[in-house]
């Protein structure tokens, strides 16, 4: 079970979760997605304590128990912010302890450009992403796309639907309680949206910045081929610029949904905890 807490530095009230262990072997820091908080990677991080992991998580700005206009993950700088006062908390708390940064969905899209261009990206000894926001699968037309652009520049903070349900998340048995979970948004603003795209497509073409501190650690991407919210499509592209790295490990996990982590109809997504667990104590 989880404690919280309030990063004591910020000008807003940022909430941090800390599954703690005594003498920890690795620590894990964990980017949630678009809509959701970290308080849902509980069973996850339940799994990982078990193996001596502790687990490090943070409520981006705009979700959960932070503060910030619901479902607002923007501008990319403070959410930047945000995972800065997380690692700088996980070193601080475990020192001397490798610590691993994992991120799922719109916090995969994030891990991957943190890994580029983060303030502490020295830091992780190790990356984990898993289906990242690259493509979605509900493509949207490029003149709509251009009109939400041009939009998010006068209007930066206006909501829209994140089109996110419980259905197309994992297995039922484990996700039920998403819609109805209070912490929980399906609206995010114009600006996060195009700044996830823009970003996102950056990261699947390679034409993201890149400063290179953080090249070459051992990296572990995953996606399951049911997906019906990120495109495994941009994964692909993605993973195909890695694939003779001998630090780069690219998993699909076939008939899993959205968060691999939580299944999908016929899986429960233990295998994929696993997966992790092993990756991040290797």
């Amino acid at each position: 079970m989880f404690e919280n807490f309030v990063f004591e530095n910020m000008p807003y009230k940022l909430v941090g979760y800390e599954w703690h262990v005594e003498n920890p072997k690795k620590v894990m820091c964990i980017i949630h997605g678009i809509g959701e908080h970290a308080g849902r990677y509980d069973r996850m991080a339940g799994i990982l304590n078990q193996a001596e992991i502790a687990v490090v998580a943070v409520d981006l700005p705009g979700h959960g128990l932070t503060d910030g206009k619901r479902g607002d993950a923007a501008p990319r700088d403070k959410v930047f912010e945000a995972v800065d006062e997380m690692l700088d908390h996980a070193r601080k708390k475990y020192p001397g302890v490798p610590i691993t940064l994992y991120g799922h969905s719109m916090g995969g899209n994030v891990c991957l450009d943190y890994r580029c261009r983060g303030g502490l990206d020295l830091l992780p000894e190790k990356f984990i992403v898993s289906a990242p926001w690259l493509k979605l699968v509900k493509e949207v037309p490029k003149p709509m796309y251009l009109a939400l652009k041009a939009a998010s520049k006068v209007t930066p903070t206006a909501v829209i639907g994140t089109g996110c349900n419980s259905e197309e998340l994992g297995n039922m048995s484990i996700v039920s309680s998403y819609d109805s979970d209070p912490l929980v948004t399906k609206r995010t603003t114009l600006r996060t949206v195009v700044e996830c795209f823009d970003i996102g497509e950056a990261i699947k073409n390679g034409t993201n910045k890149l400063d290179g501190y953080a090249y070459g650690k051992p990296f572990l991407l995953m996606h399951g081929t049911f997906d019906k919210i990120c495109d495994i499509e941009g994964t692909r592209a993605f993973a195909a610029r890695y694939k003779d790295k001998p630090w780069f490990t690219y998993v699909e996990w076939p008939g899993y949904y959205h968060e691999i982590h939580n299944g999908g109809p016929a899986t429960t997504g233990e295998l994929v905890i696993a997966k992790i667990r092993d990756f991040v104590l290797a």
